[in-house]
Order: C-alpha cells, then sequence, then structure tokens
C-alpha cells in the first residue's frame, strides 16, 4: 500500500523515449483523490551535483 513517507520506483523514460528505467523517489502525498496520482521527490547519491538550498 503506497502511503506518504516511503520510497518508490518509478519508470522514468530515458530523454529520447526509447525506453525507460526504474528509478526511487519518496512519496510526499496523493496529488489526487480522483486518481492513483501522487507528488514525489527524486532521489539521488549523486552528492557532486548536490545544491545546498542556501543563497
Amino acid at each position: 500500500m503506497k502511503q506518504a513517507g516511503l520510497i518508490a520506483l518509478v519508470p522514468y523514460p530515458f530523454t529520447d523515449l526509447s525506453g525507460a528505467k526504474l528509478r526511487p523517489v519518496l512519496l510526499l502525498r496523493k496529488a489526487s483523490h480522483r486518481y492513483d496520482d501522487w507528488l514525489v521527490c527524486m532521489v539521488s547519491s549523486q552528492l557532486d551535483q548536490a545544491e545546498t538550498g542556501q543563497g
């Protein structure tokens, strides 16, 4: 069962739309009461491109 705060794997399409790869996201909240749409945040371990949010 999906609930806010959990990590889920979702298919992210390649830029050329030739396929997709499963990537982790953090489930933030349901985006719709009528459909199974969720507001999500990408999760990454690539710290070389991280931003601090300060500035």
